[in-house]
């Protein structure tokens, strides 16, 4: 198996862009308004709030670069907050396509769970409802999943 990397759709790459600029214009605004009026509580929650916003957008920036690659041996990935991580297939004891919320409307995540680590939902294979929806989720997912079950099926010990 060779090298794969999957990123996000073009349409969940613009929908990153069009909410960190209203997120970093809204947090701008804010933050502009609340240095014309003295400092006082109102003033600094609002500051604060402009504060969170910037925050926000500067996180879907960084969500619009997020990749997960694979091979034969591990699966990495680099998340919206900027972490990354890489496991050795072997140290996965389940991949599997859920649901991001518990919520039947919310979009579809593929998840991978590390025998020590927990549960991770793949940052760039997200099968979101509606017009946001990579049309190529299904074959992503099957992609990570196939990898896994081809990685572990070869590391078992023969009986």
């Amino acid at each position: 198996m060779k090298h794969v990397t999957h990123r996000l759709h073009p349409a969940q790459i613009r929908r990153q862009w069009i909410f960190s600029t209203l997120y970093l214009a809204g947090g701008a605004y804010l933050l502009y308004r609340g240095s014309l009026f003295p400092m006082n509580v109102r003033t600094a929650a609002v500051m604060a709030f402009g504060v969170l916003l910037i925050i926000g957008g500067l996180l879907q920036v960084r969500g619009a670069f997020s990749s997960v690659s694979f091979d034969e041996r591990e699966i990495w990935w680099t998340g919206a907050l900027g972490s990354r991580k890489r496991f050795a297939w072997a140290d996965i004891t389940n991949v599997e396509v859920g649901k991001n919320r518990s919520r039947p409307d919310s979009g579809d995540v593929v998840r991978v769970t590390h025998w020590e680590h927990g549960d991770f939902k793949l940052p760039a294979v997200i099968g979101m409802p509606g017009a946001w929806r990579d049309p190529d989720f299904e074959t992503k997912a099957a992609d990570v999943i196939a990898a896994w079950r081809a990685a572990t099926a070869t590391s078992e010990p023969a009986v």
